[in-house]
């Protein structure tokens, strides 16, 4: 099974196989994610012999039915899958990219079923997705599952919502659920809850907020997020 049949695999699951519905001429998220592999490839920039810096926001432009299809398939939903496989693409071709990976999807009435635009920009962020084995920066970093994030600005926040500086797919997970400070000349770490409704939990107890040590574990809904306070000693 290649990467864009398992990619497509795994959205079917996550919109409830609604792709069903709609017939072969129809464009399909693998079409989308395809597209965005050429766009990275065309656009991704070495900076210096060792680094290559790829945009990190995608902007799709769809006609009317095919932005009406992404819709009722989950046009939030669809939009992080995407951002995901990009991120994992991106790993392997070891891109790096300024601020964490978006996918943007916006209706254009003059364009016919079928056709699309795309393009990119890259978009400082308050997060970097850690995609190569030699990033030049040394942050503080928090691990979520498979992917990395290197904590480059002051407040990190982390929730549901498509606002978030982290966006995590769990229904436990208000939208705006926490935030991560950075303070006293990065000596300071700082997890605060934001009011979310299901609460902050670091080392398995309920807090509200608390300063962060290496190796700590900050559970939120059903995800467990790693603090390491250097992302060099994880290399």
């Amino acid at each position: 099974m290649s990467v864009l049949d398992r990619f497509e695999k795994s959205v079917e699951g996550a919109v409830n196989g609604v792709f069903a519905k709609f017939g072969s001429k129809d464009l399909k998220p693998v079409d989308l994610s395809s597209a965005l592999e050429r766009e990275i490839d065309k656009e991704a920039m070495p900076v210096t012999r060792d680094r290559t810096v790829a945009p990190n926001e995608y902007r799709f432009k769809l006609s009317t039915p095919d932005f009406n299809n992404i819709v009722e398939w989950g046009a939030e939903t669809l939009a992080n899958e995407l951002a995901d496989n990009l991120t994992q693409y991106a790993k392997s071709q070891n891109y790096a990219f300024v601020g964490p990976v978006v996918v943007i999807f916006e209706e254009d009435l003059e364009l016919t079923k079928g056709d699309y635009r795309l393009s990119s920009e890259s978009v400082q962020g308050n997060t970097v997705p850690v995609t190569t084995d030699a990033q030049t920066e040394d942050c503080p970093m928090l691990e979520i599952g498979e992917h990395q994030y290197l904590l480059t600005e002051d407040k990190t926040i982390i929730g549901r919502g498509s606002d978030c500086d982290i966006v995590i797919d769990d229904p436990g997970i208000s939208r705006r659920h926490m935030e991560i400070d950075i303070t006293d000349n990065g000596n300071t770490v700082i997890a605060r809850d934001l009011g979310s409704t299901n609460g902050m939990y670091v080392e398995g107890h309920h807090v509200e907020a608390a300063t962060l040590l290496d190796g700590n574990t900050i559970t939120i809904g059903r995800t467990r997020i790693l603090y390491w306070a250097s992302s060099q000693d994880q290399e």
